[in-house]
């Protein structure tokens, strides 16, 4: 659908204010009157835009990622690293956003962990992107993973499926424990883990 400048700039109000929401507070804590108030807009410029609340929270889980996987491309993987040198900076991108927020005040953990944790198991469209946004993530692992075997740095034991799955146990185990401490150490130490187990 095409929007006018004004109505996208609507839309991208929505978005933020949604997202910024549903990270605070969490999807189900959130109402649409609250949304409404912050985006500054009228309950009929939300329902032109979006068709529910739901609707909204897919769409956020879109630009979240689309903005994550612009800053990797951008400022994280590198062609002048080796591949094991640019999962190692992955792994430390993600600890930084950890510190990140709690520079800022509060630790609000893993957008897509939190919604996991809330909406997996009563909305399958919001299962179906959590899906495709972890995926994303254990390809890019994985395929570092495949590139540093291929290069010889690290043992060509490991299977980079199943590597790439517990690093992302670890590491989402690790942001939702640093989430209740409001301490960002766990991330630390499961990354420092990480990078053990890799050279060993």
């Amino acid at each position: 659908m095409f929007l006018s400048p004004k109505a996208q700039a609507t839309r991208n109000r929505i978005l933020d204010a949604g997202a910024d929401l549903f990270y605070l507070h969490g999807y189900n804590a959130t109402g649409l009157d609250k949304i409404i108030k912050k985006a500054e807009i009228t309950k009929g410029n939300f329902y032109y835009h979006f068709k529910s609340k739901e609707a909204l929270a897919i769409a956020t889980l879109d630009s979240q990622l689309e903005l994550i996987q612009q800053e990797i491309a951008e400022h994280v993987l590198k062609n002048n690293r080796s591949a094991l040198e640019n999962l190692f900076e992955l792994l430390q991108f993600l600890t930084n956003k950890q510190k990140d927020q709690h520079s800022e005040g509060h630790i609000c953990g893993c957008y897509f962990g939190n919604f996991s944790l809330e909406l997996s198991t009563s909305s399958q469209e919001v299962r179906n992107k959590l899906k495709e946004v972890f995926n994303s993530y254990l390809n890019l692992i994985g395929s570092l993973i495949t590139e540093a075997k291929r290069e010889g740095d690290i043992s060509n034991k490991i299977d980079p499926v199943i590597m790439s799955s517990i690093i992302m146990s670890q590491i989402e185990g690790a942001i939702l424990l640093d989430k209740v401490n409001q301490k960002p150490k766990n991330l630390d130490d499961s990354i420092n883990f990480i990078k053990q187990v890799l050279t060993a």
